[in-house]
């Protein structure tokens, strides 16, 4: 009895190589190729707009800042404005006050000049009120090394006026000659030089009072 099996036929090909496989994705011959110059285009497209963003939120930055900024300025120069019309409407009040008065070099003797200096003391206490109120803004003066203020030279004017009226009592008990010594300040300059940097409405008032024989 013969095998009716036959032998396995040869293989066509070499010895060992392999068949390729029907089912795998063949490679498109019209496909194109990825292009290098188009992905450098992509990334530096990609990189402008990065760039760009990161422009736009600088900008937006530096604009909240400026605002900011810019409303700080605006609140304070309103302060600045509303604290400078305080100022000089205590001024015109203060100046009113003392045309009320008789001015102390007008009187007839050293008791009545007394009389009329504490009178015109008495009509500038508002004023130093308000002076106080305003401590901030017109207490500061750049021009004084010590930063003492208008408000100080004010009260110190205001003392040696009273000094002077005490002086001028004096004078009436025993004759002792009584003399007006004008404040300075600590640099030595009158008083009354420093009060004429404020307001104008205060100029007046001030050499006035700086004056108390005239």
């Amino acid at each position: 009895m013969t095998d009716d099996a036959t032998t396995p036929a040869a293989d066509d090909t070499t010895t060992g190589a392999q068949r390729p496989d029907p089912a795998a994705p063949q490679p498109d011959p019209g496909a194109r190729q990825p292009d290098p110059a188009a992905r450098r285009r992509r990334r530096l497209t990609i990189a402008v707009i990065a760039g760009a963003a990161v422009v736009v939120l600088l900008v937006c930055g530096c604009l909240g800042a400026f605002a900011a900024g810019l409303g700080r300025f605006t609140r304070e120069s309103d302060r600045e404005r509303t604290a400078q019309a305080r100022a000089e409407s205590a001024c015109r009040d203060l100046e009113k006050r003392l045309h009320r008065l008789l001015p102390p070099g007008a009187t007839d003797s050293p008791g009545q000049r007394a009389a009329a200096i504490r009178d015109e003391n008495a009509a500038v206490r508002p004023f130093l009120s308000d002076v106080e109120r305003l401590r901030g803004w017109w207490d500061a003066d750049p021009d004084d090394d010590e930063r003492r203020g208008r408000g100080q030279y004010w009260q110190q004017l205001v003392d040696a006026r009273s000094s002077y009226a005490d002086a001028l009592d004096r004078q009436v008990t025993n004759g002792e000659p009584a003399f007006f010594l004008a404040p300075r300040d600590p640099l030595g300059r009158p008083v009354v030089d420093r009060l004429q940097h404020g307001p104008e409405e205060c100029a007046a008032s001030a050499r006035r009072l700086a004056a108390p024989d005239l």
